[in-house]
């Protein structure tokens, strides 16, 4: 039997961490507000991937692909698992904030419906880059397990599907109305992101050595890990980071995931000539990095654990007993969702970041069987 703690939904645990530290009544407007650009998120990616099942109809029509045995007679249907889209929710919801469109106080107060008209478009062209890059990503890995569809061969559909939302995604950049600074902060990111890409294989090479070790030179190849990826040097990010980079992994995580965030934040602030504040960006690339670790590299761990160095099979290969391992990582977890609530006076954000907390902990916790 499971503890009482993980009978009770993440959900409701870190809204009640979040009331339990503040009193300010506007906590319980903020919850309504998550509702309300939650369904514009899904609302704009139904839109997004209607256009994608469109020219992938069109695609099997032309003989490109097939329906799978079993769908003769249906439309194209697509899905991609993702979860991209909380940073974006919560900056949505952050414009909504500025603009002064929140639930009870919008109807005495003045809304700058402009700004949210112009944000939702805002969100729903980043959205469309977020899914293309992370669809690409998942095709150069060859992992399409998360393409859902009724086409094959599965591998086209991904491609052809990743080709729609590109093709929208440079329509976007190449609107007169776009800055040019948006399209640079997009190939930054991209350009990035592949460098990291290319040193996965590096990173496989310090897992396996690591493995391949006797005896006597494991406590050599563990080193390794610790120099090159646990306290790797700073290649980027001294700009918004300081004391962070104290935090293990945060220099090779910040590369894999935190700066495509960042420059998503960039993008919103340049297409809409919006300060976000520095503190709310901070605190959503520390949120992002300790979702990586504590929910996807946790969840992944029993595939990558061979094969892939991660924050999570790091720690249970080089501690001295599993649980030891499970141990660090919670708390490397923890100071990263630590620092993203310390950075940030948005309460939509922190009750964020005390779910991913909550989602955290019950994940770190099964790795201890």
């Amino acid at each position: 039997m499971g503890s009482v703690r993980s009978r009770i939904p993440a959900t409701a645990r870190a809204l009640y961490t979040t009331l339990a530290e503040s009193r300010d009544p506007r906590v319980l407007s903020m919850v309504l507000l998550r509702q309300e650009v939650e369904s514009e998120i899904a609302s704009i990616t139904e839109r997004l991937f209607l256009s994608v099942e469109r020219d992938l109809q069109q695609a099997r029509e032309d003989g490109e692909l097939n329906p799978v045995p079993g769908a003769e007679n249906e439309q194209a249907r697509f899905d991609y698992d993702t979860r991209l889209v909380l940073p974006a929710m919560l900056t949505l919801a952050r414009i909504h904030v500025v603009a002064g469109d929140v639930p009870v106080s919008r109807a005495v107060g003045d809304v700058n419906r402009d700004l949210v008209a112009q944000g939702r478009e805002t969100t729903r062209n980043i959205v469309r880059a977020l899914l293309d890059g992370d669809m690409r990503d998942a095709i150069n890995d060859e992992e399409y397990e998360d393409f859902q569809t009724n086409l094959q061969p599965r591998p086209q559909v991904a491609e052809l599907a990743q080709e729609s939302l590109q093709d929208d995604v440079e329509s976007w950049f190449d609107h007169e109305d776009t800055p040019e600074t948006v399209r640079t902060y997009y190939e930054h990111a991209v350009e990035l992101s592949e460098r990291h890409q290319e040193e996965d294989q590096t990173f496989r090479e310090l897992l396996d050595n690591y493995r391949e070790a006797s005896a006597d030179e494991r406590t050599d190849a563990a080193e390794d890990i610790r120099e090159q990826y646990k306290f790797a040097d700073a290649e980027s990010g001294e700009a918004l980071f300081g004391d962070e980079f104290e935090i293990p992994y945060f220099a090779t995580q910040y590369a894999r995931v935190g700066i495509l965030y960042e420059d998503m934040l960039n993008m919103y602030e340049a297409d809409l000539g919006l300060d976000l504040g520095d503190g709310f960006k901070r605190a959503i690339v520390l949120m992002v990095i300790g979702a990586q670790i504590g929910l996807d590299d946790t969840d992944d761990y029993p595939e990558d654990k061979g094969t892939q160095l991660t924050p999570v099979t790091a720690e249970l290969n080089i501690a001295d007993s599993r649980a030891e391992g499970v141990e660090t990582l919670r708390r490397i977890v923890e100071a990263y969702l630590d620092r993203a609530a310390a950075a940030v006076d948005d309460h939509l954000t922190r009750i964020a970041i005390e779910y991913i907390r909550e989602q955290s902990l019950d994940r770190i916790d099964g790795l201890r069987a």
